[in-house]
């Protein structure tokens, strides 16, 4: 399968028991969602002092993070001008940071490679596209070189017979593309969270919020639990933790669908992207297949017509894929704001309740920059980049229920 099953929330002081929650102080910052984003938010808080308690609807591992393939485009920090590209820099910076921080708290490499992509254009449209990213990633001073199929097939001779057949075809080289393996990272950050003293209540849902100008409290069924602060980080689900907070309507799911072969070795040693699809190994032989973007509410169940779909696509890529033993298909909401741009700040009219959620395709990228500067929010400190562009409640503001 495509992950292995995450550490145990042994030695939290809630463990599974609903019934009986530690710590529900007003000392404690609640974190909402165990995916990428809150945990690395829990973490951070946590290394920096905090104490922490994380809710989880469902279980550690098995949220939309587990299903996103984990490639970290190119970015740079030193160049970029524009919000979302500074956020996109600094997190790409911070990564590798980070998984050396994991690797030495955890012992767990989180997978992440320096694999270079590949971009390839086929349709006048996908062309035309790329020429724009082409022109982007120079204005950022990002290499991007412009190859030939027969150097393309060189690097990557599993998909040399596909490329045979696309003479109009045209191919880029972006070396400074990484891949990480996002089981192994859900892993890695749950077991540092665990390790720093978070309190982690996996399956439990949060029904409602709540605050004052002297803490914030969420219910769950075990009843109201009340935080100095919370942070909300549950991706397509953030809004529906309280009408009140105004964002039943900020966050559009959308779907995504993906298949995971495996093989005896990698068949790729980089990423290669065709239009809004990609295929890319992990060291395990894992190879991912993706993706899709499909209005479909919060229906995330795979379905037989876009997986036959995707195999069609990997095997015509790859014809070694039409032997190799299918692990898995799975599929995963990602949160899409009306602007595109990730919120992350203070909900407006609260002074202790805040959101990081809507990073759409970006989640896993911008996990560890969002991390920082959500950290640096909470605690009442600047932030390393301008972060105004990403405010909550940009089209509306919203309020909760005061207690």
């Amino acid at each position: 399968m495509l992950s292995e099953p995450p550490p145990t929330t042994s030695p939290s002081p809630s463990g599974s028991d609903k019934g009986s929650v530690a710590g529900s102080g007003k000392s404690f910052v609640t974190v909402i969602g165990g995916g990428a984003i809150g945990l690395c938010v829990a973490w951070e808080l946590a290394c920096r002092g905090k104490q922490v308690r994380l809710i989880e609807r469902s279980k550690i591992g098995e949220s939309t993070s587990r299903v996103a393939a984990g490639i970290l485009p190119p970015a740079n920090l030193k160049t970029a001008t524009d919000a979302i590209d500074r956020l996109r820099g600094h997190s790409h910076q911070l990564f590798p940071k980070w998984a050396n921080r994991l690797l030495d708290t955890t012992g767990i490499d989180i997978g992440l490679r320096r694999c270079g992509g590949f971009y390839v254009g086929i349709t006048a449209g996908e062309k035309a596209v790329m020429a724009g990213m082409v022109n982007y990633w120079h204005d950022l001073q990002i290499q991007c070189n412009r190859v030939s199929l027969d150097e393309l097939a060189s690097a990557e001779p599993a998909i040399a017979s596909w490329l045979s057949e696309c003479h109009k075809a045209s191919a880029w080289w972006v070396p400074d593309e990484y891949q990480v393996c996002t089981p192994a990272y859900l892993r890695a950050l749950q077991r540092a969270c665990l390790q720093t003293g978070v309190e982690i209540m996996e399956q439990t849902d949060v029904t409602d919020l709540r605050f004052s100008s002297a803490s914030a409290a969420v219910r769950t069924e075990s009843g109201w639990l009340e935080s100095e602060s919370v942070v909300l980080c549950g991706g397509s689900w953030t809004g529906l933790v309280s009408e009140s907070l105004g964002l039943s309507e900020a966050l559009i799911p959308i779907r995504g669908q993906l298949l995971v072969y495996k093989t005896a070795r990698p068949l790729l040693r980089s990423i290669v992207n065709i239009g809004n699809r990609y295929l890319l190994c992990r060291d395990d032989g894992h190879t991912l297949v993706g993706s899709c973007e499909e209005e479909t509410g919060f229906d995330c169940r795979t379905t037989p017509s876009m997986i036959e779909s995707l195999k069609q696509f990997a095997i015509t890529m790859i014809p070694e894929l039409a032997t190799a033993p299918l692990a898995e298909d799975c599929a995963g909401l990602r949160p899409l704001t009306f602007d595109g741009f990730p919120m992350i700040g203070r909900l407006p009219k609260s002074s202790n309740v805040f959101v990081a959620a809507g990073h759409y395709r970006s989640g896993i990228h911008l996990s560890t920059a969002t991390a920082v500067c959500m950290a640096d929010i909470v605690l009442g400190k600047k932030p390393p980049i301008d972060i105004s562009a990403f405010r909550v409640g940009k089209p509306s503001s919203g309020s909760c229920e005061r207690i």
